[in-house]
């Protein structure tokens, strides 16, 4: 006769996740041999060992990571008020004059002639906003703007160019960028 088996976990460790549901099956196949398993013993006995060793199956959590992107990773500073009644949402197409500069005050990228008479024939950046189409400091800013205004955006990296920065616009990794941007209309 084979020598008595020992169980090698505590009932807190078959209760528990941590302990691979595959080790107690072997466990149980390997000694099944013994003659206590061999219907010596009544079946609820048999039954009742069973059950003690058996793993409760707990659902399977779902990881849902909640996104706390924290607060807004721009601030806005209002130098000519809109008209406050026509607001863009998103998708709505948007035109829009501006300045980006660096926070030294090196300027990266304009769509404003020289001349106040080019202004005129020049025409404005337009796109949908709220797309995606612009850094998403612009998205998101010109989305609390209204038409006729014109705002200092400061953004910070994370919602412009992040670490990478925009090398072939001379935007640094990691760059907070500062935008003069007047909304000129909203479709």
């Amino acid at each position: 006769m084979a020598a008595e088996s020992t169980r090698e976990w505590s009932d807190e460790q078959l209760k528990s996740d941590d302990l691979p549901k595959k080790d107690v099956i072997k466990f149980l196949q390997d000694n099944a041999a013994h003659s206590r398993f061999k219907g010596t013993d009544p079946v609820e006995d048999v039954t009742e060992l069973v059950k003690a060793v058996k793993v409760e199956e707990k659902p399977k959590e779902v990881k849902a990571e909640a996104v706390d992107e924290g607060p807004p990773k721009y601030t806005k500073a209002v130098l000519k008020k809109g008209d406050k009644t026509n607001f863009p949402k998103k998708g709505d197409p948007v035109s829009c004059w501006y300045t980006g500069t660096l926070e030294d005050g090196t300027v990266f990228d304009t769509n404003i002639p020289a001349a106040a008479k080019k202004k005129k024939q020049a025409k404005p950046l337009s796109f949908k906003v709220g797309m995606g189409k612009v850094i998403r400091g612009w998205d998101e800013a010109l989305l609390t703007m209204s038409k006729g205004e014109t705002a200092r955006l400061e953004i910070e990296p994370e919602w412009a160019y992040g670490k990478k920065g925009l090398p072939e616009s001379k935007i640094p990794p990691n760059a907070k960028l500062i935008f003069e941007v007047e909304l000129v209309s909203v479709d």
